[in-house]
């Protein structure tokens, strides 16, 4: 049947009935405007009290149509997750809980689709996550009863119960919570002793019918399903559910019994098998299972794995399987890594491979065991560690002796880093993907024996060193020159693997000009193994010991590599040279200049390679190459630049707009080029201006993708930016404003970006289009919570000041102190201010706290001794705003007790003397400013003594003290100088903080001063008769040359 939906779904009243119509029109109409308005009226009846418990009924309704019952069991897995908490909003009701919850066993029980009741059970273990033992304290034990009755019953309704257990199981023991696992641990026991009793009824069941014919098939295969259930339960609880499984019996037998039925399981899969062919599959994963128990226990138990009946026995039984596959290893067709169509990996391949496979992990975890016990130990009580010290000397000595180690080597690297044919296959079948899986960082060695066989050798070898001289022999006769070419391959990899435990005892320089150079060059139809191998090896050895003369060798071999004119030189060869060649680039002794006569060719190269390969993730690899040497070769990339942005553009337009990893590399090119360049970047920037506008779109899909390379290659720009500035660049800014409201590093990088604005084009940020959205954007940095971000912001502000003095000059500051008077920033650094002042009258339990730090404090007052500085009539104009009509001294006589006392807590030199040469302004206004500065003149000769005191060299002097903070002569410049840091050190020079010399500045204001109040004698007699002896003696030494005995 077809509905259709008229109307707009929010417009539908929720009823059973017609959410039934809807889950079935979504979900079978092939009308996709019909589809989709039926999920927008499911999604907005989510709200209504009983929509889930509805969905649950529909779900368990076995009449409707499949279609419409997987429906409704997606829509309510995926509401627990977000409607199940109390806290969320639209929280499902509580008595809608416990309906759900009453009917959850029911719906994987009763059910003969084992997709549905999958899916039903991981909706019940979600909620069993969430609820369990507090809101549904008899969760496990009713699972517990429905699998007991089902034991004995109808064997599907044990399967589900099965079904939900092992969910639940896979839930809990993943749960980070300490209350979820320790609410598992308490089952745990009775939990295994079920399982225990129903997996070997199971298997009991099926091997007679297997073996005598006994028994119903229907009633086998079922035992067959369910006995592995079972296995998987009990192999997750085993290694989860016990702190200390060594000590309980019940492991210890389950472990004895995986051991028998190892063998006996394995037998039976066998070329002489007494399973038929049609069942071997399902026993082959009983095998896989019990090897996953091995592991998992070596793994997160590995002071109970060596202790544990026949654990040694059992991990030799392991290596003679591996040994045993490598006689066929050569024939075995390999694991492939695929996907299910529900999105999971699946690999496939022979039984036999993945056991081998298994062996290999297995010993890895061995050796972690022994030589990684900081890694593989939580406990540390006494009995543990005494349990530990135990543990490593079992593997060390009963397991780890010189015969099974050199076993070992000899194996690996004479047959199982042998490239087979069916690695070949998979080669050429999927030249990208199998470069992807088999490259060193990846995760292949999880899954193929190869890539694992490489890493144990690696860790035999970094724990017994003395492994490598055997190794070494084997390799220096492989790489004979009338060795083939699928030896030598196995050779090279061995020799890579143990480049940092040989390097003493080979003289790789001279292999690499002597064998290497030949190597790379042969013409052979499987000359392309060797060459991958090769540009691998070289990636190894290179920073532990390749000469720096032997540097363009490997060069003119990755180069070689590169080349696609060679028809060796297939994708595969080339990717993994432009891969491997990061590393080369890399290197701490990398040298620029050595590499220069090659880079054109390689840009070149890895440009057409590029253009070439389709995945992604390959293309990743090859930006970041680029990106690494654009990096490495720092101004010498000029000569390539334009190779280089003419093919990043069109890359990034070539890739969808929901792709940003591309985008995210180009950017992070385009940043290590501008910084590579310097100033000669600029020409670049009308090609990185329209990219970076469309990756700092607030409206964009990829903004909050790209934002980090965005803000990071805006930086970039800016700082090797010279004025002036290119206008579309300029108008950017406005970009940036809107996230300084966040306390992140994003938030910092864009600060910075503002500042640096400030610096190189002030006429367009103090324009009235600008001037007050800035001011306003930087005014709320004051009150971030990060420490480095509110001081820039002030930092920012001083220098929007210091430009509008220098710009416009006391008209110019009186523009901008109204800005900051109408965006309310004065209002708020006086209320601080004052309340500051406040605290510090009061004393005892009734003092009142202030509002700002004394850090903060300091960024107010630095921001007010700026204005000051500029025009102290302006100062005290703004002041003048908050006094009410009355006189100025109620304002600006507590601001001066504060502002002094904040002298203590300053702690930046340069601060000091900003402040005091703001102080010192005010000097020069008249009345009624002059009788309040008077009236704190011992404040101000303190002040005066000590900044002229702390910026005196510590020399003995005569004459006026020296100013340390007043550069002289020319601008320092420094190696790694960009064009924004000789900008701003040019436009500090004019700073009055270091171009203005604190002792004279004070003494010719204060001259002034004692001028305007009648002379000397009227000075003294009126105003210095108040100062302490002491104080005014310090002072008066100042100009006595005494201040170099501070």
């Amino acid at each position: 049947m077809s509905f259709a939906i008229e109307v707009p779904g929010e417009a539908t009243p929720f009823t059973p009935v017609e959410l039934c119509r809807t889950l079935e029109a979504a979900s079978i109409s092939t009308d996709q405007a019909q589809r989709r308005s039926a999920g927008q009226q499911i999604q907005a009846w989510e709200s209504h009290p009983d929509y889930y418990v509805t969905l649950q009924t529909i779900f368990l309704d076995q009449s409707l149509r499949k279609e419409v019952r997987w429906l409704a069991i997606i829509v309510l897995k995926n509401g627990i997750d977000k409607y199940w908490r109390p806290r969320a909003k639209h929280a499902i009701p509580p008595p809608q809980k416990e309906l759900l919850r009453s009917r959850l066993l029911q719906g994987s029980v009763d059910e003969e689709d084992r997709q549905l009741a999958l899916h039903n059970a991981l909706v019940t273990a979600k909620i069993v996550r969430i609820d369990y033992p507090d809101s549904w304290p008899d969760a496990i034990a009713n699972i517990i009863n429905v699998t007991r009755t089902a034991r004995t019953g109808n064997p599907m309704h044990l399967g589900g119960a099965l079904l939900v257990m092992l969910r639940i199981v896979k839930e809990l023991s993943t749960a980070r919570l300490a209350r979820s696992q320790t609410a598992l641990q308490k089952v745990t026991p009775e939990l295994v002793q079920l399982l225990g009793e129903i997996y070997t009824e199971k298997t009991a069941y099926w091997q007679e019918f297997l073996m005598k014919g006994q028994g119903d098939e229907n009633d086998a295969d079922y035992a067959m399903q369910n006995s592995l259930i079972a296995l998987k339960l009990l192999r997750r609880l085993v290694t989860v559910g016990y702190k200390e499984p060594h000590k309980d019996s019940m492991v210890q037998g389950l472990w004895s019994l995986s051991q028998t039925q190892f063998d006996q399981f394995l037998n039976g899969v066998s070329h002489d098998s007494w399973i038929p062919i049609p069942y071997q599959d399902t026993v082959g994963k009983h095998l896989i299972q019990f090897t996953k128990l091995h592991i998992d226990m070596a793994a997160l138990h590995p002071c109970s794995f060596p202790i544990l009946p026949n654990s040694i026995p059992l991990v030799r039984a392991y290596w003679n399987l591996v040994k045993d596959f490598s006689q066929v290893f050569e024939k075995s067709g390999g694991i492939k890594q695929t996907e299910s169509t529900a999105g999971n990996t699946k690999h496939e391949g022979p039984l036999a491979e993945k056991l081998a496979l298994k062996g290999l992990l297995l010993l890895r975890s061995c050796i972690g065991i022994a030589y990684r016990p900081v890694q593989s130990f939580k406990f540390q009580s006494p009995e543990m560690k005494e349990l530990e010290t135990q543990a490593i000397h079992v593997i060390k000595v009963e397991l780890l002796n010189r015969d099974l180690l050199l076993d070992i080597v000899q194996v690996i690297i004479s047959k199982l880093f042998i490239f087979r044919k069916s690695d070949l296959d998979a080669w050429e079948e999927s030249p990208e993907e199998w470069e992807a899986q088999e490259r060193t960082e990846g995760q292949a060695y999880e899954w193929a024996i190869r890539p694992c066989a490489e890493r144990l050798l690696i860790d035999l070898l970094t724990h017994y060193r003395e492994l490598g001289q055997p190794l070494l022999s084997y390799c220096e006769l492989a790489t004979k020159v009338d060795m083939d070419i699928v030896t030598k391959e196995a050779a090279y990899c061995a020799l890579g693997c143990a480049a940092a435990v040989v390097h003493h005892n080979f003289d790789f320089d001279r292999f690499l000009t002597t064998t290497l150079v030949k190597d790379a060059q042969v013409q052979d139809t499987m000359t392309k193994l060797l060459r991958r191998r090769i540009a691998i090896l070289l990636s190894q050895w290179n920073p532990i010991k390749i000469s720096e003369a032997n540097k363009p060798v490997v060069f003119d071999i990755y180069r070689h590599l590169l080349n696609p004119a060679d028809k060796n030189n297939d994708e595969v060869v080339r990717i993994t040279a432009a891969r491997q060649f990061k590393y080369i680039a890399d290197d701490f002794e990398f040298k620029s200049e050595a590499f220069l006569p090659y880079a054109p060719d390689f840009f070149n190269l890895l440009i057409g390679l590029l253009s070439e390969v389709e995945s992604d993730e390959t293309k990743l690899a090859i930006l970041d190459t680029i990106r690494l040497i654009v990096s490495r070769m720092e101004e010498h990339v000029s000569q390539f630049g334009d190779a280089i942005m003419m093919t990043l553009p069109k890359l990034w337009e070539s890739v969808g707009s929901e792709e940003y990893m591309i985008k995210q590399s180009v950017l992070a090119i385009m940043s290590a080029l501008v910084m590579s360049m310097r100033a000669d970047s600029q020409r670049y920037q009308p090609l990185i201006l329209p990219l970076l506008s469309e990756a700092m779109n607030p409206e964009s899909p990829l903004h909050l993708h790209l934002i980090e390379e965005s803000v990071e290659l805006w930086r970039s720009m800016l700082m090797q930016s010279v004025p002036p500035l290119n206008p579309e660049l300029t108008q950017m800014v406005q970009l940036a404003l809107p996230l300084l409201e966040y306390d992140t590093a994003v938030s910092n990088q864009c600060l910075e970006i503002v500042k640096s604005y400030i610096s190189l084009a002030p006429q367009d940020l103090l324009s009235d289009a600008l001037r007050r959205p800035t001011l306003t954007a930087l005014a709320q940095t004051l009150d971030a919570n990060s420490r480095d971000q509110s001081q820039l912001g002030a930092k920012s502000i001083e220098l929007m000041i210091r430009f509008s003095e220098e710009l416009g000059g006391s008209q110019g500051v009186t523009v901008i102190v109204q800005d900051l008077l109408e965006t309310g920033l004065v209002q708020t650094i006086l209320e601080g201010l004052h309340s500051a002042w406040e605290s510090s009258q009061t004393t005892g339990p009734n003092r009142k706290p202030s509002k700002i730090s004394t850090i903060k404090e300091t960024d107010y007052f630095a921001l007010f001794a700026r204005v000051c500085i500029a025009d102290p009539t302006v100062f005290i104009n703004l002041l003048s705003q908050f006094t009410n009509g009355g006189p100025i001294d109620t304002v600006l006589s507590w601001l001066l007790t504060q502002w002094f006392a904040n002298f203590d807590c300053m702690g930046d030199i340069e601060r000091e003397k900003l402040s005091c040469l703001a102080l010192t302004r005010l000097l020069e206004l008249p009345s009624p400013v002059q009788e309040l500065v008077l009236g704190k003149l011992q404040e101000y000769l303190s002040m005066w003594t000590s900044v002229v005191t702390e910026l005196a060299d510590d020399a003995e002097q005569s004459g006026e003290p020296q100013d340390s903070l007043v550069w002289p002569g020319e601008i320092p410049r420094y190696e790694y100088d960009t064009p924004l840091d000789l900008h701003e050190r040019t436009f500090s020079t004019k700073d009055p903080v270091h171009s203005v010399a604190t002792y004279g500045f004070v003494k010719v204001r204060l001259q002034d001063l004692v001028q305007r109040v009648g002379g000397e004698q009227a000075f003294e007699q009126t105003w210095a008769v108040n100062v302490d002896r002491e104080v005014l003696m310090g002072f008066q030494r100042l100009s006595q040359g005494g201040v170099g005995s501070k």
